[in-house]
């Protein structure tokens, strides 16, 4: 008896439609909590005498559901996503560096450590 061998050919257009449904950025917004929560655990508090608002760059950041434009084929596509980004003032001295603020990077450790956790 012969075996069957099933056979699977996908259409770009039905890929592309679920992958712009809202349900798929529950997940997304998982892995950008997570983020976030990593980013939060490493991120610098500066001290009370020194420093006029003490914490506000760890309680700034935020996760945020986007859909974003991915190009496909030449056109650009809506896809579901996520964006964890640090709302306070001075989130990029902090996340970089200069001149006076030594660079922290807490959003870079935490997607490495992310990356490196499901050896991406």
């Amino acid at each position: 008896m012969a075996q069957y061998r099933s056979k699977y050919t996908g259409r770009y257009s039905g890929i592309g439609t679920m992958l712009s449904r809202p349900w798929l950025q529950a997940p997304c917004v998982a892995k950008a909590a997570e983020i976030q929560a990593l980013a939060q655990a490493a991120a610098p508090v500066g001290d009370p005498t020194e420093d006029a608002h003490p914490g506000l760059y760890k309680a700034s950041f935020v996760t945020v559901p986007i859909f974003k434009d991915v190009p496909f084929r030449g056109r650009p596509r809506q896809r579901a996503s996520a964006r964890v980004m640090n709302r306070a003032p001075h989130a990029w001295r902090v996340e970089h560096g200069d001149g006076r603020v030594p660079r922290y990077a807490p959003l870079q450790k935490a997607v490495d450590a992310l990356k490196a956790a499901h050896r991406g």
